[in-house]
């Protein structure tokens, strides 16, 4: 009796196993760039840009209001060349005043299981966009290989930056927490690092 429990939780086990591999193998993926520069032979692989948080009013005023942004917009990026290879995350947000930031790890993910990661962030020091008044911060996150695995495997549910001043939460919807997992699968995928193989 035990032993066909235990083969029925086998059997059970392999066939959620086969189930999320094939799903991995369906998703559609879409990159935005794969080149190499000619000069240095680095390859950069980008996904299209991911659309997170909500659509908040700019500064911009037309004569219907203002005009609506993205509230945070990200890139998952891998770079290789002959010495180095890593995943990034641009994350680009418009702010609207001043926003001090040093580079550190303050950039942290609330994962599916509600554990945080936290990321190092390579922060500019933001640039004034005219098309809506307002100043949009660069956010260039190291993604180390298990994170990115993380990331890859389960979903981020909110993103926080902490500024010097005041950190600001984002909140993904499911659509969302969806689409950037799907966007660092695809950049796996295309250079052969997703899904894990033994």
């Amino acid at each position: 009796m035990k032993i066909q429990r235990l083969l029925w939780a086998i059997s059970c086990l392999f066939f959620l196993a086969t189930q999320a591999l094939h799903a991995q193998a369906t998703i559609p993926c879409e990159i935005a760039f794969d080149e190499v520069d000619p000069f240095d032979s680095l390859r950069t692989v980008g996904s299209p840009v991911v659309p997170l948080g909500y659509m908040i009013p700019s500064k911009y005023e037309t004569i219907n209001g203002p005009r609506f942004v993205e509230e945070m917009e990200v890139i998952a990026i891998y770079a290789e060349s002959d010495s180095i290879s890593g995943f990034f995350l641009n994350l680009v947000v418009p702010e609207y005043k001043l926003q001090p930031i040093a580079a550190g790890d303050n950039v942290l993910f609330l994962m599916q299981d509600t554990s945080v990661i936290g990321l190092q962030n390579y922060p500019d020091e933001g640039e004034f966009d005219r098309t809506i008044n307002m100043r949009v911060y660069q956010h260039t996150c190291l993604l180390p290989l298990d994170y990115f695995y993380r990331l890859a495997a389960q979903k981020v549910l909110q993103i926080r930056i902490e500024y010097d001043r005041q950190y600001r939460t984002f909140t993904l919807s499911e659509e969302q927490q969806l689409n950037l997992q799907q966007a660092l699968q695809c950049i796996g995928k295309q250079v052969d690092l997703y899904p894990i193989r033994p």
